[in-house]
């Protein structure tokens, strides 16, 4: 998927997601859509700042399901995070927008032809 279908995807994804999830009872204050979605767009491309697409078989560590896991547990316990501060609330924010965004891209990587390695190539 090229960087601006990464793009559109992350927007689109966080604004309805985050749309369809608002004043849900139950739920955890999540960060509003108005910023979400346009700093998702954003970050869409971070995997692929992190690991170029230099050549067709670029996907390695930082595109591989393992990592996936890792960022999925860490986005959870940053929503189930109650932060104290303003400083901790933006720190959570951050964290799941980021986290969700990075985790996106990989979905987007997941669904072509050459998918996820498990660990890296």
């Amino acid at each position: 998927m090229r960087a601006q279908g990464h793009q559109v995807l992350n927007f689109t994804i966080t604004l309805v997601g985050l749309l369809a999830m608002k004043d849900k009872p139950g739920m955890r204050p999540l960060p509003h859509p108005a910023i979400a979605a346009p700093l998702s767009a954003v970050l869409a491309t971070l995997p692929d700042i992190l690991e170029p697409a230099t050549t067709p078989h670029h996907r390695q560590v930082f595109h591989s399901v393992m990592l996936a896991a890792a960022i999925g547990v860490a986005v959870y316990e940053a929503y189930q995070w109650e932060p104290a501060t303003l400083g901790q609330e933006i720190l959570r924010a951050l964290a799941l927008i980021g986290g969700s965004a990075y985790l996106l891209h990989l979905v987007g990587d997941m669904l072509t032809a050459r998918g996820l390695p498990l660990f890296g190539r």
